[in-house]
C-alpha cells in the first residue's frame, strides 16, 4: 500500500467520527430541545423553591432533563433513521472499522449531552445564583459522562425491536417519560413505596441524585454516592453489551406474503 492510500491512525479515524457525528447531533432542533426546553422549565419552576437545596435539587433534575433528551430520544431516533434509510448499511461497506463507528456515535452523542446537561446548570448559576464550586463542577462532568453513557448505550440496544422510523419517537417516547416521571425529574415522587422502589433502580433517579449531590459537593464529604455511580456503570455495561449482541445495521424489511401461484392451463388449442 502506498503512502498516499495508507488509512489514517485508528485514532485518528474515531476523533474524526466523534466530531462529524456531534456536529449531526448538535444540528438544528436538538440542541434547541435538549437545551432549551430544560432551562425554560427551570425559570418556570423558580418561584415554588425556597431554600438551596432546592434549588440544587432542581438544576440537577432539569439537567437530567436535557441529557437524556438528547442521549435517549434525539439519539435514539435518529440511529433508526440512519438504520432504516440504509446509512449504517453504507457506513458498514466501507474501510472504517465497525467499532469505530460504533464508539464514534455513541461518545459524540455522550458529548452533546453533557453538554446540554451542563447548559442548564449554567443556567441555573447565572439566572438564580446556584452555588456551583469548582470541585463540584468536576464531579458533575463525570455524572454527565456516566450517565449519557447509560443512556446512550440502553437506547442503542432499544434500536434493534423499533422496526420503522416512524415507530421510533412513539416508542422511545413510552419508554422514555415514565421513567423520568417517577424518578422525580419533574418532582419528587414518594407513594406508592414499591414505584419509588423501582426507580432506585432504573437509569434516571441516580443520575438525579448523583447530581444534585455532586451540585451541593462541600469539602469533606464524597464527590459522588457510591450506589448511584454503580447503578449508572451497570445500565451502561448491560445497554451496551446487549446492543453489541442484538445491534442491526440492515434495515428491517417487512415480510411478504407469497401470493397464491396460478395453475398453467395447457395450450389445447382451438377445437
Amino acid at each position: 500500500m502506498t503512502e498516499e492510500t495508507r488509512m489514517p491512525g485508528i485514532g485518528r479515524l474515531l476523533a474524526a467520527q466523534i466530531v462529524y457525528q456531534a456536529r449531526l447531533l448538535a444540528g438544528g432542533r436538538a440542541i434547541i430541545i435538549g437545551v432549551g426546553l430544560p432551562v425554560l422549565l427551570l425559570i418556570a419552576s423558580q418561584g415554588r423553591h425556597t431554600d438551596t437545596a432546592a434549588d440544587t435539587a432542581a438544576a440537577a433534575g432539569y439537567a437530567t432533563f436535557g441529557l437524556t433528551l438528547t442521549a435517549w430520544n434525539t439519539y435514539g431516533v435518529r440511529l433508526v433513521a440512519a438504520r432504516e434509510s440504509g446509512v449504517l448499511k453504507r457506513w458498514r461497506a466501507t474501510p472504517l472499522p465497525r467499532w469505530c463507528y460504533f464508539l464514534g456515535r455513541i461518545l459524540a452523542t455522550v458529548v452533546v449531552a453533557a453538554i446540554a446537561g451542563a447548559a442548564t446548570v449554567a443556567a441555573a448559576a447565572l439566572l438564580f445564583h446556584t452555588r456551583v464550586t469548582v470541585s463540584g463542577a468536576l464531579a458533575a462532568l463525570v455524572v454527565f459522562i456516566l450517565g449519557a453513557c447509560a443512556w446512550a448505550a440502553t437506547a442503542t440496544a432499544l434500536t434493534a425491536v423499533i422496526p420503522t422510523i416512524e415507530a421510533a419517537a412513539p416508542t422511545c417516547m413510552a419508554v422514555y417519560f415514565p421513567v423520568i416521571v417517577i424518578s422525580g425529574v419533574f418532582g419528587s415522587i414518594s407513594e406508592p413505596s414499591w414505584l419509588t422502589t423501582i426507580a432506585e433502580y432504573l437509569p434516571a433517579q441516580p443520575l438525579i441524585h448523583a447530581l444534585t449531590t455532586a451540585l451541593g459537593h462541600t469539602a469533606g464529604q464524597p464527590w459522588l454516592p457510591t450506589r448511584d455511580v454503580l447503578v449508572l456503570a451497570a445500565w451502561a455495561v448491560a445497554g451496551l453489551a446487549l446492543a453489541i449482541t442484538t445491534f442491526r445495521w440492515e434495515p428491517h424489511r417487512p415480510a411478504q406474503r407469497r401470493g397464491v401461484r396460478p395453475q398453467r392451463v395447457p395450450d389445447r388449442g382451438i377445437a
